[in-house]
């Protein structure tokens, strides 16, 4: 084989690895835009105090009752117990307006952790009535200062988005209190009442 052959050769190698490299950079680009596209829509944060109702997708939201305790029952069985603390927050959805909201997701939230909804529950209320539900949420009685509700319907399709946050009125200075209320306390956790006509 001749020099010029070999050159060629060499040539022909060095052109397919960059267009090679050119081909997979060129497929990056366009999955870095499919996943900008495919990015979940930003929200604003509504925030309210518990007893207070919270104006959110065209409803509103209020977080009452907070109570806890170490126990479930449910049928005068014990459901659930926990090692940690339940908290269980009565919430109620009223919608005045022409169109169904549906709360589908919930937190417990502090500045340190985040805490799952453990009974999947969910709010939903069609136009002139209001559903009041029990959520349920397991916690460590030790990261209870500030908890709040973060609750938000979650819907895909919606171009409006708002994340309610309560705060349920548990503070550092008094959370040693909620801890003590929580000992050896069963929550009952009855089926919530059905949605309801607003007045």
């Amino acid at each position: 084989m001749s020099t010029r052959e070999r050159t060629r050769r060499v040539t022909r190698v060095s052109r397919a690895r960059v267009m090679g490299v050119v081909a997979a950079l060129a497929c990056l680009a366009f999955s870095a835009i499919g996943i900008g596209v495919n990015e979940p829509p930003s929200f604003e944060y509504v925030t309210g105090t518990r007893n207070e109702p919270v104006s959110i997708d065209q409803a509103e939201v209020t977080a009452g009752e907070v109570q806890v305790g170490t126990r479930l029952v449910r049928n005068d069985q014990v459901a659930a117990e926990t090692s940690g603390m339940f908290v269980q927050v009565d919430v109620m959805l009223a919608v005045p307006g022409r169109q169904a909201v549906r709360l589908g997701n919930s937190y417990l939230v502090t500045q340190a952790r985040t805490y799952d909804n453990w009974s999947g529950t969910a709010l939903d209320a069609e136009p002139g009535f209001r559903q009041r539900q029990a959520l349920v949420f397991e916690v460590d009685p030790a990261q209870i200062d500030d908890l709040t509700l973060e609750i938000w319907s979650g819907s895909i399709v919606s171009t409006y988005h708002q994340r309610a946050r309560i705060h349920l009125g548990i503070t550092a200075d008094n959370a040693d209190q909620w801890r003590q209320a929580a000992r050896g306390r069963d929550l009952d956790v009855e089926s919530s009442p059905a949605a309801e006509a607003l007045p």
